[in-house]
């Protein structure tokens, strides 16, 4: 695991590693779900947890459908998508990627996949409609994402975009909550709704980021080792 330098101080060292991801990517995360919450409450036709929540749901509480409904929902299992099939691609693409490149994006895309899954096909709202399954299925996810945390902790700590996946973690965590502890409001949607598309962002970016790390990591390891092979054979 990566350690602090004997002459650098923690909140220095928390700085240097959150600076590691480029303005732009965090810009490309927070300003899309701003500008959309923002459209979302200031338009004037639908309420907004029309817009925010899955469009079946919405269809059922007002005995009709729309195509507008849950269409900001969408927005996140599209990006969800491309996550996973860049992850997917990425580990087919690159098998022999240094360690543990390969196995952390077929992490990256089953976990990701799971998440738009569950969205298309509402598996969380299902299970809370059983006693304490709302309960057990976001603990499952939580010990999913803590369980990839743990196994590539060292390599995202040293490596990768650590501010994406507190990001993320931080705004599923904000999202569950609201969704467990707090009466469904107008507000409320906003504020559960809200997080889970930030939380989306955020770890799809994170998602694409690693893919792309790996292959340019992988294209360096292979013109060094054809630097090198060059160099022998001119001896």
């Amino acid at each position: 695991m990566s350690r602090t330098r004997p002459d650098e101080r923690p909140a220095a060292w928390l700085l240097r590693i959150l600076s590691r991801t480029p303005l732009t990517a965090y810009l490309s995360v927070l300003l899309p779900v701003v500008v959309l919450m923002a459209a979302t409450v200031l338009q004037p036709w639908l309420p907004p947890s029309d817009l925010m929540r899955d469009s079946q749901v919405v269809a059922a509480g007002h005995a009709g459908a729309s195509p507008v409904y849950g269409s900001i929902s969408n927005v996140g299992i599209v990006a969800l998508a491309l996550s996973s099939g860049a992850a997917a691609i990425g580990r087919l693409a690159l098998p022999d990627a240094p360690a543990p490149l390969p196995r952390l994006l077929l992490w990256i895309a089953v976990l990701t996949l799971v998440l738009v899954v569950d969205d298309l096909f509402l598996l969380h709202e299902a299970a809370a409609f059983a006693p304490l399954a709302g309960v057990l299925t976001a603990a499952a996810y939580g010990l999913a994402f803590l369980r990839f945390l743990v196994r590539f902790r060292d390599v995202i700590v040293r490596e990768l975009d650590v501010g994406l996946v507190l990001l993320a973690v931080g705004a599923f965590g904000i999202s569950a909550v609201t969704d467990l502890l707090v009466a469904p409001t107008q507000t409320s949607v906003l504020v559960e709704d809200g997080a889970k598309l930030l939380g989306l962002a955020a770890w799809s970016a994170f998602g694409l980021r690693t893919t792309l790390f790996a292959f340019r990591r992988t294209r360096a390891r292979s013109v060094a080792a054809a630097g090198t092979t060059r160099r022998a054979a001119l001896r």
